[in-house]
């Protein structure tokens, strides 16, 4: 079992292999908190989207969750 910080209790989940994706031409990722993006490349928003985890790893659990603009 795996526990996100911002979880109370373990649950078992797996990522998700494809949190990247092209829409329309433009690079996307996604989380359960929303839709980030339009990057100009793939490895742009691979980037990011890692950048992001490991945000949200680091985050008190007392804060709120974490949006897309």
């Amino acid at each position: 079992m795996r526990k996100r910080q911002s979880d109370r209790e373990a649950a078992d989940y797996q990522r998700s292999e494809n949190r990247v994706y092209q829409r329309e031409g433009r690079w996307f990722f996604s989380s359960r908190e929303g839709e980030f993006g339009p990057f100009a490349s793939e490895a742009e928003a691979q980037q990011d989207m890692e950048g992001y985890v490991g945000l949200i790893d680091l985050r008190p659990e007392q804060e709120g969750p974490v949006t897309p603009d």
